[in-house]
């Protein structure tokens, strides 16, 4: 190997400064935007920096150990530097892969890689590149240990692995997005903010930030809320007195829908006399939003749509009405006095009963 002549310096020393720089420079939010717009240029930069950063480490690696090992046969000389340039060059197929994930999102075809995927894409691609570093160099033995450690951690670490691959899943198939509102199978409403290694964050209506293993979402029946763009159909139920025409007041609220515009006008809003066997009758609206986060606003319009319109035409909404009956005092008199005297005459038959044991 060279020696440490400040030429050797500094060729091992500018790659690696470089590649730091890099790493700091695209944290930045204005510099990481203008990236963004570019992933396959700022992919390739990487890529450079990576491989000559990568042979630089290698190259430092091999200067020490020939400083600190005496015994020349402990290691293969240029080893260090083979194995950081398979894991350099599998790296920067990761990479690429993500720079495609990115231009893909950008051109509205894709929803990006989460933080899950792309931890598992490197993660696979440095651990082919050492399978592919051992096989190629003959490493026998510590491939065995190897894959006796990863039988032993696969085991210890089964439930977290479980919801991994449940994870990886979930990226895969993608049953929803970043952004999207999902409705668990307890009820609770609440918005996926990132899929993670382990759970996937969810926020609720509180903003309160709370995570749900992998493994757990991925067996539940989820509802997956349409978003903007997307039509949100709700039905509505409204109960008007009986005395009110049914056609009139479906008149009414066709009026009230068709004011009101949030509602979607295709399709069209529906409304049907749900139920005329009891009284009040009741009135079922089906109505379509512009996504699951505009029926709320939607609602308080139509409704208010559909107060005025009753207002105007004299007719207030009702609720459910309860039969209540009540019993003649006469009647409730005689069903008394007829168990009383059914009661003396048992007590009488049951005093001559005991008198004729005794005797």
């Amino acid at each position: 190997m060279a020696l440490l002549t400040g030429e050797t310096v500094l060729k091992v020393a500018l790659p690696i400064v470089l590649l730091a720089l890099w790493t700091l420079a695209v944290r930045l939010r204005r510099l990481r935007g203008v990236l963004r717009k570019y992933p396959f240029t700022s992919a390739f930069i990487e890529i450079a920096l990576v491989l000559a950063g990568g042979w630089s480490l290698g190259t430092a690696a091999e200067i020490l150990r020939e400083a600190l090992l005496s015994d020349q046969t402990l290691a293969r000389p240029g080893m260090l530097v083979r194995l950081v340039m398979y894991l350099a060059v599998f790296f920067s197929v990761g990479r690429l892969v993500e720079a495609a994930a990115v231009s893909q999102e950008r051109h509205g075809h894709g929803d990006g890689l989460s933080r899950l995927s792309r931890t598992f894409l490197y993660g696979i691609s440095l651990f082919a590149g050492l399978l592919v570093f051992l096989a190629a160099n003959d490493f026998p033995r510590l491939a065995v240990v190897a894959g006796g450690f990863a039988a032993l951690l696969a085991f210890g670490l089964r439930q977290t692995l479980t919801d991994i691959v449940a994870g990886v899943a979930l990226s895969i198939e993608r049953p929803f997005r970043r952004r999207d509102w999902v409705m668990l199978e307890d009820g609770t409403i609440a918005e996926v903010m990132d899929i993670d290694w382990r759970a996937t964050h969810l926020r609720g209506w509180d903003r309160a930030i709370f995570f749900v293993p992998n493994a757990q979402l991925a067996q539940q029946s989820l509802r997956i809320l349409p978003k903007l763009g997307q039509p949100y159909a709700d039905s509505l139920t409204i109960l008007v007195s009986g005395d009110e025409d049914p056609e009139h007041v479906k008149s009414l609220l066709e009026d009230a829908a068709k004011q009101c515009e949030a509602l979607l006008p295709r399709p069209a809003p529906v409304i049907r006399l749900a139920d005329a066997s009891s009284i009040p009758y009741r009135y079922s609206l089906w109505v379509h939003f512009d996504g699951y986060m505009s029926s709320f606003a939607g609602r308080e319009e139509l409704y208010s749509n559909i107060h005025n319109a009753f207002s105007e035409a004299g007719i207030q909404v009702t609720t459910k009405v309860q039969d209540v009956r009540f019993e003649p005092l006469t009647r409730r008199a005689n069903a008394l006095s007829a168990l009383g005297d059914a009661t003396g005459v048992k007590e009488k038959a049951d005093a001559v009963t005991d008198a004729s044991a005794g005797l």
